[in-house]
């Protein structure tokens, strides 16, 4: 007999999480597939009331969020002392299984996921919704690149679900408050997503150490070393922003997910922070990801690490405290260097020497040749003259006529490395490995990145990057004479792409007859091929479309949806149909309840409402005590209906 839970039939075993059995499981019923997450009684080190009271926690949280970048919740319920949650099953990879393989994803990518996640976070945050486990380990990427936010085991909905004094989380990706025990609100959340957004940028964890205490020490008082600083080819901008969001100071770091992603669109227009670095500890170990409950609150004071048992090292144990002020020593280290700055000037200037030595001689062994050639060529050579007597001739090599120009052939590219008075060395690198360099149109086999091409002229030069299934990236770079500079490309995978846009927006995206879990407007990266394109919108008729992509293709899709007039969507919107010469405008708002502002005139009704209106362009602003104030142009079309949707966002304190 198939093992059960509830009405649900089990089909396998998915894993284990912090709190129970995780199992694939179909409901018999309408015959989906669910992702069942079942209580474990046997948890170790958790009180069996508080981890139930956190299960139910969860069905109670996310039950209330319908956001396509948090995992939806279909059902909860308890048979036979279980409790269990029924939620949406997932086919995809973890973005820690991400990291595992690829170690640093693509800027790109990176801002791709970084919109979703922070557009999940800032929506359970509208519902006063905080996670406290953001992770890699609780963030899945499906197949077509959508991302879903996991395991609000933990959440917090305004009430702590924790004994007394416990602390919940995972300690490499909690926020300074969330250690001390502090309250939380959101931007605890965007703290630990921006320790994922330091990991996935450089490979590293920002706050690492051999036990919890040690982790928690750093969390409270070390500022982590700017990405910049481990990867010179990290974007300053881009590394800035990552420091602001794990800034100590909730006040200080980002407000909102939705703040976060525009600085990191706009990343290479913003001016870098300085004076942010602090050097990596050594000899840190890799660390557990595992949701612990930490057994009290702690201050940054407090914090100190606790002495390992004989079992662990033989060494005695070393406290970690606070830095002590340096004791001033004689300057060996600094005559050291100055001795090494020294000896590599001379060696420098000794290279030049040797270089102009061997031009000049270069130009003498030249000047030689080409006087040999002259007097070979001044020879007297004996030819029958007209008369019939022989007569003696000067042949010179310049009374030979010149080719005609379409005689020529064409000189192809010249190797940018020679032997001159003025040279540089350029070091090539590219994400991915591998890719062939081209300079000025010259490529030599061994020109695959990683590599350093010494003995370049200085001046410009055109750089190509080229590697199979990826985009060629051209860059243009000066070599400065005596100098190394580094020359590195981000190589964009050459994949096909929908682009897919609709009147009104906000439709749903389908391809291939499966949701995408996007809306209009988004870009959806496919294989090449045929593809079946479908956008749909509650109240409107399907648009379709079967492009035929190549691989790099781009297709964009934008079309006017057609409004459809069935009884449940005239019962919905009031009326019977769409006046004559008349639009439609809906306004809707998650908070309900916004005033409207209407071309300046305050409307007599509130969020959410609609108006059959003349066509025409419409200024909209949207207002709401405690959250900022939207602006938006509303274009209203002849028969249709035009959709503003807005999620408000809270105004900073």
């Amino acid at each position: 007999m198939a093992l059960s839970v509830g009405r649900y039939e089990i089909i396998s075993e998915l894993g284990r999480g912090a709190m129970g059995l995780v199992y694939k499981a179909k409901d018999p019923t309408i015959g989906r597939v669910v992702a069942l997450k079942t209580m474990r009684m046997d948890a170790h080190g958790v009180d069996t009331e508080d981890m139930l009271a956190r299960f139910k926690n969860e069905a109670q949280a996310v039950g209330l969020l319908n956001h396509p970048n948090i995992v939806t919740i279909y059902d909860a319920g308890e048979q036979d002392t279980t409790f269990y949650i029924a939620m949406e099953y997932i086919e995809g990879t973890t973005l820690h299984q991400l990291l595992a393989q690829k170690r640093v994803l693509a800027t790109e990518e990176v801002i791709q996921f970084a919109r979703q996640i922070c557009a999940g976070l800032d929506y359970a945050q509208s519902f006063g919704i905080v996670h406290r486990d953001v992770k890699p380990a609780n963030i899945m990427i499906t197949s077509n690149g959508t991302v879903k936010i996991m395991d609000f085991g933990i959440a917090k909905t305004g009430g702590s679900v924790t004994s007394t004094g416990q602390v919940l989380g995972t300690p490499n990706y909690m926020s300074p408050e969330q250690v001390k025990g502090k309250q939380l609100d959101g931007r605890s959340d965007l703290f630990s997503f921006g320790v994922c957004l330091y990991e996935m940028l450089t490979g590293e964890k920002p706050f690492v150490g051999q036990n919890v205490t040690t982790i928690i020490y750093k969390i409270v008082n070390e500022t982590p070393t700017s990405p910049r600083d481990l990867d010179v080819t990290i974007h300053p901008g881009l590394s800035a922003v990552v420091i602001k969001a794990l800034d100590k100071s909730p006040d200080d770091r980002y407000q909102t997910g939705a703040e976060l992603v525009r600085d990191l669109e706009n990343y290479k227009s913003l001016v870098p922070k300085l004076g942010l670095t602090m050097p990596m500890s050594a000899g840190t170990a890799a660390q557990s990801e595992e949701t612990l409950v930490l057994p009290s609150k702690v201050t940054g004071s407090a914090v100190r690490a606790p002495a390992p048992g004989p079992a662990l090292v033989a060494k005695a144990p070393v406290a970690l405290l606070k830095p002590a002020p340096a004791v001033k020593t004689k300057n060996h280290k600094g005559i050291f260097m100055a001795a090494i700055a020294a000896v590599l000037v001379l060696g420098l200037v000794a290279g030049f020497i040797y270089y102009r030595q061997r031009i000049q001689a270069q130009q003498v062994e030249e000047a030689q040749r080409r006087q040999q050639q002259q007097q070979a060529a001044n020879v007297q050579v004996t030819k029958p003259s007209d008369t019939g007597t022989n007569e003696v001739v000067q042949e010179k090599p310049d009374q030979k006529p010149d080719p005609k120009p379409d005689q020529k052939k064409a000189k192809g590219p010249r190797s940018p490395i020679g032997v001159s008075s003025h040279q540089g060395e350029l070091r090539f690198a590219s994400q991915p490995d591998g890719a062939k360099v081209e300079v000025d149109g010259w490529s030599e086999p061994s020109w695959l990145t990683p590599f350093r091409a010494s003995n370049l002229a200085s001046g410009e030069h055109t750089v190509v990057f080229a590697k199979e299934g990826y985009d060629r990236e051209t860059r243009t770079v000066t070599v400065t004479a005596g100098k190394s500079d580094i020359v590195s490309a981000q190589l964009k995978p050459a994949v096909s792409r929908i682009d897919v846009n609709s009147t009104p927006q906000n439709a749903a995206i389908w391809i291939d007859g499966r949701d995408t879990g996007k809306t209009t407007p988004a870009q959806i990266v496919v294989e090449k091929g045929v593809h079946k394109v479908a956008v749909r919108k509650p109240g409107f008729k399907d648009e379709i479309a079967s492009p035929s992509l190549a691989e790099g293709q781009i297709y964009s899709f934008a079309p006017t949806l057609t409004f459809q007039q069935t009884g449940f969507w005239r019962h919905l919107l009031g009326g019977e149909s769409i006046p004559e010469g008349k639009g439609v405008l809906l306004v809707r708002t998650r908070p309900e309840g916004a005033t409207i502002i209407l071309d300046g005139q305050e409307a007599p009704k509130k969020t959410d409402v609609r108006w059959a209106l003349a066509p025409g362009t419409y200024d909209v602003v949207l207002k709401m005590d405690g959250f900022k104030t939207v602006h938006r142009t509303a274009q209203v079309e002849q028969g249709q209906v035009k959709s503003v949707d807005e999620i408000l966002e809270k105004q900073g304190p």
